[in-house]
């Protein structure tokens, strides 16, 4: 990163966003995900070192011009700009409507408003374009050909994809040590205050570290007469890598224990418990995924 912020013109967001952000767009075909503004906004803000970008949007520019450089050189290759997407309906912006209006030979997604007036066309067209770039093996080719240099993961402590990434020492077994103070200390606070977060709740017990039979640890467990509910905390050493997994851990956790748990009717939940409020692009994934989110501040009893 620069010692001093890079302002976010045309001219600096071609030379020092263009290929990083490309990068991490062929990162999620691989992965068979995609990435929103958002995150792909922050990211250049904090690993690339973008003054304030503004408007998130604006990288639909960079995107523009990946799929223009990628054109010129490989002309039949799928529209990798359109995983490049909004937080809140997951589906690329307006300016994705002419790389798909040629691509598909379908003039009309080229029009103004189509995205408003006709979501279900949009979504349609998006599916059949992500299709093609999830199944195109060549990207890392691609990316070399494009842009003079290897392609190379983000092995950043922000890229959920690195296995090492995030900079919380929760105890996981994934190579980052033993548990930090931080992350123990909001662990055993959750389990001692079942009451400050679920206050009209009457839990009976409250577990830590409960082991599931998938081989995962559950940071905190609290059991009430109908319902049970799976806590992973995630303390305020946490970056954006770690409360992504986290909310993916609450999925697990969630399919997890309504396997073992023999009742049919069973009401389990999972809920992401931090000490930091989330970026908009990770309140919508949580959202998406129907994971409850618990912002507490243990000095003050919340």
């Amino acid at each position: 990163m620069p010692n001093e912020l890079i302002k976010p013109t045309n001219a600096n967001l071609d030379k020092h966003a263009e290929p990083v952000l490309a990068k991490w767009l062929i990162e999620s075909a691989l992965n068979r995900g995609d990435l929103t503004y958002g995150e792909a906004m922050l990211r250049l803000e904090k690993q690339v070192g973008f003054s304030s970008i503004g408007r998130a949007t604006r990288l639909g520019y960079c995107a523009g011009q990946i799929m223009y450089n990628i054109h010129s050189e490989f002309p039949d290759a799928p529209l990798l700009n359109t995983l490049l997407v909004l937080q809140d309906d997951h589906m690329p912006s307006t300016g994705a409507g002419g790389f798909m209006a040629s691509h598909f030979g379908k003039p009309k997604l080229a029009r103004e408003g189509i995205r408003d007036d006709k979501p279900d066309l949009w979504r349609k067209y998006f599916e059949a374009a992500a299709e093609e770039v999830y199944d195109f093996a060549g990207w890392p080719d691609v990316y070399q050909k494009v842009y003079g240099i290897p392609y190379k993961a983000d092995e950043s402590t922000m890229s959920v994809s690195n296995p090492e990434g995030g900079t919380e020492k929760d105890g996981l077994p994934r190579g980052r040590g033993g548990e930090g103070p931080n992350h123990k200390a909001l662990r055993l606070w959750v389990q001692a205050n079942p009451q400050a977060l679920f206050p009209k709740l009457t839990i009976s017990r409250s577990e830590t570290e409960v082991d599931l039979l998938s081989g995962d640890r559950v940071d905190v467990v609290y059991y009430a007469s109908e319902s049970t509910i799976a806590l992973e905390v995630k303390s305020k050493d946490s970056n954006e890598a770690d409360l992504t997994r986290g909310i993916y851990q609450c999925v697990k956790y969630r399919a997890v224990m309504h396997a073992m748990d023999p009742r049919d009717d069973a009401e389990i939940t999972a809920i992401l418990v931090t000490e930091q409020k989330l970026p908009g692009y990770l309140k919508e994934l949580a959202k998406r995924l129907n994971v409850p989110h618990k912002l507490v501040s243990p000095k003050k009893d919340t």
